[in-house]
């Protein structure tokens, strides 16, 4: 199977309250590993977008205002501007998932991540393979979605490593 255009999938915000963000050097090594044992491959980076909205000061600005006036329910469609925005950019991203052709999620240190699982799965309903780098095989929806499971980043690579060695250029 040839891979043209690889969607690296992973933690953004994971479980962290708040503002705070998990380190995404993640997204750079893999993107090196593909790159270099599959010259001419596209490795496609959903989280850009979406960390340059949540960086500006509009969008912490409409989170605030949305919760300090949070009712007991809360409809989506009024939300500010800013929000929206982010909203229309992760659903943008999360579709981009089903136009490649390889899903890689790393969720690493039991951390879940609901945009990573939601990336995961639309890559699935596609028929897009998934390959998840994770040390949580006891998740549902991990062991249901993913085609390979990597226990780190070093195994997924002697895989890549061996299958592109055996295949014709930018197959794993």
């Amino acid at each position: 199977m040839t891979f043209k255009r690889i969607f690296i999938a992973g933690t953004i915000q994971g479980s962290n309250q708040g503002w705070n963000i998990e380190d995404q050097s993640y997204r750079t090594a893999l993107a090196s590993i593909l790159e270099t044992h599959l010259p001419g491959v596209e490795c496609f980076d959903p989280s850009t977008p979406v960390l340059e909205l949540l960086a500006t000061a509009e969008t912490r600005d409409a989170v605030q205002q949305m919760l300090g006036s949070l009712s007991e329910a809360t409809h989506m469609d009024s939300a500010p501007d800013a929000v929206q925005k982010v909203r229309t950019a992760f659903r943008e991203m999360t579709s981009e998932a089903a136009k490649c052709d390889l899903c890689i999620a790393y969720l690493p240190n039991s951390m879940p991540s609901m945009g990573t699982a939601m990336e995961m799965y639309a890559a699935h309903l596609s028929g897009v393979p998934v390959v998840t780098i994770t040390d949580m095989v006891q998740n549902l929806s991990i062991v249901s979605i993913s085609d390979w499971i990597f226990s780190d980043i070093p195994a997924f690579e002697n895989w890549v490593a061996k299958r592109a060695s055996v295949e014709e250029p930018t197959a794993v």
